[in-house]
């Protein structure tokens, strides 16, 4: 917030002095004339000598105090500076220069404690558009967008020509679901900065996820060849997006092939150019794709998610199931917050280190369902084969996990695997069923239904099964895609609060 605290500290500067000056003239103690003439001079120095003299003459004048304050604010001293602006307001609560000048030091120090002072200012004066402007900035700094945007609704003029404050608006807007606001201030950015390469992208952005797509392809064509291959590379992706949206599925194709020869590395481009043939029913070219994939990052789960999508499709179910257990070995575990150090070192392929640490506070509780869900998972992940005394241990674990807590979704479709490599099918599909009913869109729940349903040679839901797994997937890749999306919208605004 650097770049607006200078322009609302010339404005508030500007403000606060008057307020002083008035009081002072109208009931100058003999003293007062000289600091307000040396802080208009600003000779800072002399201002606070003759500023302390009065508040030794005067200890209660919350105008001594308050003078020391802008002051020492002057002289870059802003813990002293504070402190001073702090005492003024313990003489007088309402006080709008101490508490301005308060309000300010503490949002320059990034500190959530200039909110209280800020509120107050808004207590006495609704309208004031840089206190809102500020409370708007350190609701976006918590992420309480909701806050944010209801506050900088309200000092439309200090935001009308101030881009960080514009990027955290729109961030939010977008957050809020609310497109087709955001759209208009990111137009607004794009004006004030007709050649940033940066504004542009996220104008196409703001115009795509608005349904704009026409639109968006105007904008993000000029980023497509003479910018730098980072930058090429994200409008690439984007651009094909507002493609496929607009019908234009070739060109959309040659801007994913585009986009992969510039950044192989990057998985995105992948799955996106995997998921338009899927949806075109080119099931042989998204396997291709996906292969190739994997074969610059063989490590990449959702790379291995996507093809074990695509074999179902293609009724390739062994290779299929290889490839969810490759995705799910190789993804970090979720639902499990309460052992994050064991998740680590799973993340890390220390297992036998994760198992002791889960088996260390299952002695301590015994009945917790994450630590039996973790407990599971890591016995399936260190191989442990049916019949043997480590298999019997992981499936107890997962039912006490499903026991304690049915809608546990993670340990529903552990326990189904196990019943699936232990022959108990009838069981299996239960608990397939049971997960599904906790989380309609649980992929692997519905993947192990329609293994459960083949090996019992039921075809009756299997095309239904199979048409909704490969919906699901795509809506998650929707969702994600929308995720990295927002979070590139939201750290470029958060980069722009802290330029000068």
């Amino acid at each position: 917030m650097q770049s607006w605290f200078s322009a609302w500290l010339l404005c508030i500067s500007g403000g606060l002095l008057p307020v002083v000056l008035t009081k002072a003239q109208t009931n100058p103690p003999p003293t007062v004339q000289a600091v307000v003439e040396a802080l208009r001079s600003h000779d800072n120095s002399k201002a606070l000598a003759l500023a302390q003299e009065v508040a030794r003459t005067h200890p209660h004048d919350a105008r001594a105090w308050t003078f020391q304050g802008i002051a020492l604010q002057g002289l870059n001293r802003p813990e002293a500076s504070l402190r001073a602006f702090e005492h003024a307001l313990q003489i007088d609560p309402r006080n709008i220069a101490a508490l301005e000048g308060a309000a300010q030091l503490e949002f320059q120090a990034g500190s959530p404690d200039a909110l209280p002072f800020l509120e107050k200012l808004l207590e006495l004066n609704p309208d004031e558009q840089t206190a809102h402007a500020m409370m708007a900035a350190l609701a976006f700094k918590r992420k309480d967008c909701a806050t944010a945007v209801a506050h900088y609704q309200k000092c439309p003029e200090l935001v009308e020509r101030n881009v960080p404050a514009l990027s955290q608006f729109g961030a939010c807007l977008f957050r809020l679901n609310r497109a087709e606001e955001a759209l208009a201030t990111f137009q607004r950015i794009a004006e004030l900065r007709p050649q940033d390469s940066e504004a542009l992208y996220y104008l196409g952005l703001a115009q795509y996820q608005s349904h704009h797509n026409k639109d968006a392809i105007r904008t993000l064509l000029p980023l497509t060849e003479d910018v730098s291959e980072k930058e090429r590379e994200a409008a690439l992706n984007l651009i094909a997006a507002a493609y496929e949206a607009d019908q234009q599925t070739p060109q959309a194709v040659d801007a994913l092939q585009k986009a992969i020869a510039l950044a192989p590395d990057n998985v995105d481009n992948y799955l996106d150019l995997a998921t338009l043939s899927l949806n075109h029913e080119a099931f042989k070219v998204a396997v291709d794709v996906l292969n190739a994939g994997l074969r610059v990052k063989p490590d990449a789960a959702p790379l291995y998610l996507e093809r074990g999508v695509l074999e179902v499709q293609m009724e390739k179910y062994d290779e299929a199931n290889d490839d969810f257990r490759k995705a799910a070995d190789l993804s970090p575990l979720e639902n499990a917050s309460s052992v994050a150090l064991g998740i680590s070192l799973l993340q890390e392929n220390k297992v036998d280190k994760s198992l002791q640490i889960v088996k260390s506070r299952l002695a301590r509780e015994p009945d917790d369902p994450t630590l039996n869900y973790l407990l599971a998972e890591l016995l399936i992940r260190k191989g442990v084969q049916p019949g043997t005394p480590s298999f019997q241990r992981a499936k107890a674990a997962a039912q006490r996990a499903v026991r304690s807590k049915p809608d546990l979704t993670a340990a529903q479709d552990v326990l189904t695997q196990l019943y699936l490599r232990s022959g108990e099918t009838a069981l299996a599909e239960k608990t397939a069923r049971l997960a599904l009913a906790s989380d309609h869109d649980d992929q692997t729940a519905l993947y192990n239904l329609i293994v459960c349903l083949r090996k019992r040679g039921d075809q009756t839901e299997l095309p239904q099964l199979v048409h909704r797994l490969t919906e699901i997937t795509a809506k998650v890749r929707e969702q994600e895609k929308a995720r990295s999306r927002f979070k590139l919208v939201e750290e470029q605004a958060a980069e722009g609060s802290r330029e000068k």
